[in-house]
């Protein structure tokens, strides 16, 4: 499997890409850009829309629309109209911002936070739904980042980046409830740290690695890693499944904060591109 760069636009720190396979588009942000991105099938890469503070993640929503994290409020976004969902989100952590999130299939969104300084332990996951309920599944997280769930929505797979380990729940999809929390992948001794994933419909999970440069593919069963697609690039941020067929792989990558990543690595804050032998899921949608 060989990434090739999808088209010409560089992010500053790109992530949390979803493809809507309603209308063959690939949305995806910009973080440090405060940008909401998007390409339609046969288009160009276009800014859909700009934000004045960081953007932490997008999902789809069922009716259209576009949902998105901003540093403290959840807002709903449609061409040139906009909704906050929920506003002012861990008032006491005034350093902490929303980060990667994701919708469960019945249309809860699971949401984490980070500490903008580094400070270890201080952020959490959420859960947030359509009738403005939120709730704090766990705290005591450094930087909430990549998550998913089994192809029979029995198990969520999540990252807290800076532990070197990936955690799997059974999650209660009635409730939204998460039980019996396991170490499934232990990524310490891996080149780079775990960011963003996603997870095939055959449940391999795919990782990438932020310093890595590679995304990764882990075995459901064993845990054990079965593939590596390698990156002209150190910093994959995170990945999804689009296109016609559902098997490719599209992945965003970011600078970070080091100057000299983008001077060595030119190709740092593309999107890139690999055809796989799989095929993904489609996403999740906001709305319960």
């Amino acid at each position: 499997m060989k990434a090739e760069r999808l088209f010409s636009q560089e992010m500053i720190l790109g992530e949390c890409p979803v493809w809507d396979d309603e209308i063959k588009a690939l949305f995806w942000i910009d973080i440090s850009a405060g940008q909401l991105w998007q390409q339609k099938c046969g288009h160009d890469a276009a800014l859909y829309r700009t934000f004045d503070q960081n953007i932490g993640m997008c999902c789809l929503a069922r009716d259209g629309s576009v949902v998105v994290a901003l540093e403290k409020s959840i807002v709903q976004v449609s061409g040139e109209y906009s909704r906050v969902l929920f506003d002012d989100n861990e008032m006491e952590e005034p350093n902490n911002r929303f980060n990667d999130g994701k919708c469960d299939a019945v249309g809860r969104l699971l949401i984490g936070t980070m500490n903008k300084l580094a400070e270890p332990k201080r952020a959490g996951l959420y859960q947030f739904t359509q009738n403005g309920g939120f709730k704090q599944l766990f705290g005591g997280v450094s930087i909430s980042n990549g998550l998913d769930w089994s192809p029979d929505k029995r198990k969520l797979y999540y990252i807290d980046t800076p532990h070197g380990v990936l955690w799997r729940y059974d999650y209660d999809m009635e409730t939204g409830d998460l039980h019996n929390k396991t170490p499934f992948i232990d990524y310490s001794s891996e080149k780079g740290n775990f960011d963003g994933c996603c997870v095939d419909s055959e449940g391999c999970i795919w990782a990438c690695h932020w310093g890595g440069f590679q995304v990764s593919r882990w075995d459901p069963l064993s845990g054990r890693k079965i593939d590596t697609i390698a990156l002209p690039v150190p910093n994959a941020t995170c990945c999804t499944f689009g296109g016609e067929k559902m098997n490719n792989l599209i992945i965003t990558t970011g600078v970070g904060r080091d100057r000299n990543v983008k001077r060595d690595y030119q190709l740092s804050g593309s999107l890139f591109i690999v055809e796989t032998d799989t095929v993904g899921m489609p996403p999740n949608r906001f709305g319960v």
